[in-house]
């Protein structure tokens, strides 16, 4: 509980920001939308937070993944989403703790120590794993609140997405913290 409200504002703001930015660009062509949700942004936020931060990141991804779609849609919000988030955040939780018991990689829990390949490999484990389990269990409960059938392309399209767009959230990441690096503004310790 030490840094909780640090965290908590560090994650809503980050990720109300990567959302603000990712809908922005997909909703430009209202005709064409559903082409943004190949590279979702958003789950890469999910992923870095949840990973650097654990639990303490949840409470401020949820109410980022409820105001981000209000603020952006208004009205046209559909209540079914707030459920919809917590299969997604679980996602996560589930795909950490699996890849933490498989011992196939380990993580330096530490953001401001130096990235090593071991670390990616971490990230990237969880990244697949989440994909897939919120690609199919999201899909899953929409399903079922809405009482329609959603095909095989939909959880693909959430899978892909999910993938392309943390892959790219943690490029830009690691790109931002480079360029920060090198102007002075940032520090890596090497312990």
């Amino acid at each position: 509980m030490k840094y909780f409200i640090q965290v908590s504002l560090i994650t809503y703001i980050a990720t109300m920001l990567v959302y603000t930015l990712w809908s922005s660009i997909t909703f430009a062509t209202l005709d064409k939308g559903w082409i943004g949700s190949l590279v979702y942004l958003p789950h890469g936020c999910r992923v870095i937070f949840y990973c650097f931060f654990g639990a303490r990141s949840l409470p401020a991804l949820y109410a980022a993944e409820i105001t981000g779609p209000t603020l952006v849609w208004g009205d046209q919000y559909l209540d079914y989403w707030t459920v919809a988030s917590i299969s997604s955040l679980l996602s996560i939780v589930v795909a950490v703790e699996i890849v933490k018991w498989s011992r196939v990689s380990t993580f330096n829990y530490n953001i401001l120590k130096k990235v090593n390949f071991a670390n990616y490999k971490f990230l990237i484990f969880v990244i697949i794993i989440s994909a897939l389990f919120n690609s199919i269990f999201t899909n899953l409960i929409l399903s079922m609140i809405n009482g329609v059938n959603i095909g095989v392309e939909v959880i693909a399209r959430f899978f892909i997405g999910d993938v392309l767009g943390s892959v790219a959230f943690i490029i830009f990441l690691m790109m931002l913290f480079n360029l920060l690096q090198q102007r002075r503004l940032y520090k890596v310790h090497e312990d």
